[in-house]
């Protein structure tokens, strides 16, 4: 069973000109707290792992609104964001990170819905095996010319655990690694395959990045959890800046160019 809160400004966002609405992005975690950084931004919320539905932007970890608030930050507040909450409702182990979810099928339900309603982008900070329910969810967002981000994991391997997803939405899925704040990569992340080709895989800072708690407690993060969202951020205003020269380049001649949807994130850490 799904409950949502959903702004009435909603579908203006979904149905607006194509290239001129603001980017709207699902995050894919354990929920967003609405805390005084993300409330003009955060714009509803599905929980798609409890019946009945837990109150919406009422997480019971911090992982998704740290995760939002890098993704917000990157962003400089130009996009908009849908939470999917997916966290098992019994919680996570004593041994585990949050956050949990032992079933493939609430993250599979959540891209597809994310895609149904027409996201630009979906972010999936989770610790993610190749689950065939996943993979084919990712494929039909991606041929829907959404954009899929995933963490790249977190075990220190030489090669992602996830990488059938990225095969599977390529060109529009991507796996992103953890940096250091000196661009090496972090001891912890999981690295590309050496020599393949049939996935996209990118590097972004995840070490020691500032974010917020759900109580509005700043807080470090580390991992590619946190490298995730600035990937995210940074594709998204690259696309929609790409749609919006598109919409001026085909504007009548005489018109008015049309008005800036968002303004680029600056720099490159890959």
């Amino acid at each position: 069973m799904r409950r949502y809160m959903v702004a009435a400004a909603l579908g203006a966002l979904l149905h607006g000109t194509p290239g001129l609405a603001r980017p709207l992005v699902a995050v894919i975690d354990s929920g967003v707290a609405r805390t005084a950084e993300l409330d003009g931004v955060l714009k509803g919320e599905f929980d798609m792992a409890a019946s009945p539905a837990r109150d919406s932007f009422v997480p019971r970890y911090d992982h998704g609104t740290m995760v939002a608030t890098i993704l917000n930050r990157e962003a400089k507040g130009a996009v908009d964001i849908l939470s999917f909450r997916i966290d098992d409702p019994a919680g996570c182990p004593a041994s585990d990170t949050p956050p949990c979810q032992p079933s493939s099928a609430p993250i599979a339900a959540a891209i597809d819905k994310a895609a149904e309603m027409g996201v630009d982008a979906i972010n999936l900070s989770l610790s993610l095996a190749n689950d065939r329910a996943i993979v084919a969810a990712v494929q039909r967002a991606a041929r829907k010319g959404v954009l899929v981000v995933m963490a790249a994991g977190n075990r220190g391997l030489d090669h992602p655990d996830n990488a059938a997803m990225a095969r599977a939405g390529f060109p529009n899925a991507v796996l992103v690694g953890a940096l250091d704040k000196q661009g090496v990569p972090w001891s912890g992340t999981n690295r590309p395959d050496a020599a393949d080709k049939s996935y996209v895989y990118a590097w972004r800072q995840g070490v020691s990045l500032p974010t917020s708690t759900m109580a509005g407690r700043t807080v470090n993060g580390t991992g590619t959890s946190f490298a995730a969202p600035i990937e995210t951020a940074r594709r998204v205003l690259d696309r929609a800046t790409g749609a919006q020269q598109a919409a001026n380049a085909n504007a009548p001649t005489g018109a008015s160019p049309a008005p800036r949807a968002t303004t680029s994130a600056a720099g490159s850490a890959s």
